[in-house]
């Protein structure tokens, strides 16, 4: 029972959503990272570190529609699986786990740190920041391998385009989060009407 504890705690809602940004974020990468390494592409830089915080921005929007910790991590391994199958733009092979996954735990580390309050601009802000400059240390480390001053370069760059990431990222989060959390309360008290009706015919049963 303990082995399936994670993929319960995400209702089907959460499911649907994960693989909607799923979809959107390697479509988005596929098309937005082409026209942006025609740019960067003759400069030496990846064009990753420009358009990075646009595709990390979808890891702290999940975890703060949803909810529930490890939602980043589960929508990063989808994307490694499918870019790994697909061969799209993007993926650096067997190491898109590991240019994948870092960014996403950064992200649910930095998105741990809230306490009782909820979440604001500063958590998103920080958490693609350092996402996008993880994701870009690594795609240097596995792929391009270019210097350090040029490096330094690459890494202000994504974090400029992490901060920008991640304004947007919680402006949209103003924006939607009240449609998110009345349906996730409806599908809880479903939930829980259910569980209850079930306790209720059990107990009935137990006393027959």
């Amino acid at each position: 029972m303990e082995k399936n504890n994670f993929l319960q705690k995400y209702t089907v809602f959460d499911l649907v959503l994960i693989a909607m940004l799923t979809a959107i974020t390697v479509a988005f990468k596929a098309i937005a990272g082409e026209l942006v390494r025609l740019i960067t592409g003759p400069l030496g830089i990846p064009g990753g570190a420009l358009a990075g915080g646009l595709y990390m921005l979808w890891l702290p929007l999940v975890i703060a529609l949803i909810n529930k910790r490890g939602a980043a991590l589960l929508i990063s391994l989808v994307q490694s699986i499918v870019l790994l199958i697909t061969g799209l733009p993007g993926g650096h092979g067997i190491w898109t786990f590991l240019t994948y996954l870092a960014p996403a735990l950064a992200v649910e580390l930095i998105m741990l740190i809230k306490g009782s309050k909820e979440y604001n601009i500063l958590h998103f802000i920080y958490s693609v920041i350092i996402a996008n400059i993880i994701g870009t240390f690594g795609s240097n480390l596995v792929f391009f391998r270019i210097s350090l001053l040029p490096l330094m370069f690459t890494l202000a760059a994504a974090a400029l385009s992490g901060a920008l990431g991640g304004i947007i990222g919680y402006f949209t989060f103003v924006k939607v989060k009240d449609l998110f959390i009345t349906k996730n309360s409806q599908i809880k008290q479903q939930r829980n009407d259910k569980e209850a009706k079930q306790q209720h015919d059990n107990e009935e049963k137990e006393q027959q």
